[in-house]
């Protein structure tokens, strides 16, 4: 059990959007078991977050009031077959999910394992 991601869970996410997390978390272990979870950051400005990490963080997860952002390091690497990504920096790409009914499976799942496969190169 990890009490700092159960509590994450339950005082920053919006109940609506708790099986997002859920979601992505499970599906974290299945497409991308080489990557566990910690938890970032955590000061009195910031509340601290979930990442995955393989040699470096790959993916954040961050809580809004309308949604959960995953956002990936290297999305902008990313081949996007699905149109899924967003944002505009040199190196981050984010996915906005606001309903597990519109939550992009395959897209994830494809963004998981390029995300594990380019930091395992950018590592090594």
């Amino acid at each position: 059990m990890d009490t700092d991601y159960d509590e994450f869970l339950q005082t920053r996410v919006q109940p609506q959007h708790r099986a997002i997390v859920e979601r992505f978390c499970e599906q974290m272990s299945e497409v991308g078991p080489q990557a566990p979870r910690r938890m970032r950051g955590g000061s009195e400005k910031y509340y601290s977050v979930p990442v995955y990490t393989v040699k470096r963080d790959i993916v954040a997860i961050s809580p809004t009031k309308t949604g959960i952002t995953f956002s990936f390091t290297y999305g902008a690497s990313f081949e996007d077959r699905h149109g899924t990504l967003t944002g505009s920096g040199k190196r981050s790409r984010t996915v906005r999910v606001s309903k597990l009914e519109t939550y992009p499976e395959e897209a994830i799942a494809d963004f998981i394992r390029q995300a594990v496969a380019l930091d395992l190169c950018k590592a090594g």
